[in-house]
């Protein structure tokens, strides 16, 4: 099912049920104590359910589409808009428009901040989702509160430079265990859009998916641990140069260029709800920073993320 129409589905979250007896003037007459209500039907200034055995509406007022009454789930996306690497940060911008816009017409809420600090237990209790655009937590209480968020349930994407390290000893939790890459090996250049194989269809980011997508440009990552050999790991997409319509060789600078082979760039570790995805490098020239492409120009590769983020943060 296309994530643009979400709206019509019929959801039922435990959260929605409450302890009331049926109002009268509903489509049947069948007793329960318990509104099974149905999804939520949004419209730009105002929001309703229906129960499902009675016909009993629940309705309320927002502006803007979704609020936190009826949104289906709230994201915290964590990164830099300015400094650091100028198309990492391009990238950051760019989906703190993409993300509030597929959150008023999916259903959810996304929220932003510069602040890793924001990594405590406190803050993490607000949202049922955390996102890692360009950058990761380097304070150990940061860390430590995000590892307990992970541990305990809670949902996470990650994209792009977040998983880059160097010294993956440094935060053996992040980079061995929960991404299972270990250490940076090497990367393509200049950014390109690849054919990419869809390796399952058993998850909800690629359920709905075909056998290959059309990626939008991006730097391709290549990790020390071979992601195949870990029992914990579903790739998700890679980049095979055995698939019939593959696209090798993957860039275009010599030096930089990947000529042959198998290369994962989205994964879930199946003990976490959790989905890296290398995405996110826009292809700009880092002398005048002129765009020359945008990480959401691939409807697939859009849908995946959508699919995705519904799928880990448990709302299906």
């Amino acid at each position: 099912m296309p994530y643009f129409s979400r709206f019509t589905k019929a959801i039922i979250p435990l959260a929605s049920l409450a302890l009331i007896a049926c109002g009268e003037g509903g489509t049947t007459s069948e007793p329960h104590l318990i509104h099974q209500f149905g999804g939520w039907h949004r419209e730009e200034d105002r929001h309703f359910r229906i129960c499902t055995v009675c016909g009993e509406k629940e309705e309320g007022a927002h502006q803007g589409g979704v609020c936190e009454v009826c949104a289906e789930f709230k994201a915290l996306g964590l990164g830099f808009i300015e400094g650091g690497d100028g198309a990492h940060a391009d990238f950051a911008q760019e989906a703190n428009e993409w993300f509030p816009k597929m959150g008023k017409e999916n259903g959810f809420l996304y929220d932003f901040s510069t602040d890793f600090g924001m990594l405590n237990e406190e803050t993490l209790e607000d949202y049922d989702l955390v996102m890692f655009l360009n950058n990761l937590p380097y304070v150990e209480s940061q860390r430590h509160a995000f590892e307990e968020y992970m541990e305990n349930g809670g949902a996470w994407m990650g994209f792009h430079v977040c998983a880059f390290t160097t010294e993956a000893s440094s935060w053996s939790w992040y980079h061995e265990n929960f991404l299972g890459t270990g250490n940076y090996r090497t990367n393509t250049w200049n950014p390109t859009a690849e054919r990419l194989k869809v390796e399952t269809h058993d998850h909800p980011a690629t359920k709905f998916l075909g056998d290959s997508i059309m990626s939008s440009p991006n730097e391709w990552y290549g990790w020390e641990n071979d992601l195949r050999e870990n029992e914990d790991i579903q790739i998700l997409l890679s980049l095979d140069d055995s698939m019939e319509d593959s696209t090798f060789p993957i860039g275009d600078r010599v030096g930089e260029i990947w000529d042959s082979g198998y290369w994962p760039v989205a994964w879930a570790n199946k003990n976490y709800n959790m989905i890296y995805m290398n995405m996110g490098h826009n292809l700009m020239p880092y002398n005048d920073f002129e765009k020359y492409s945008r990480t959401f120009s691939s409807e697939e590769e859009n849908e995946f993320i959508i699919e995705g983020m519904f799928g880990i943060a448990n709302r299906r």
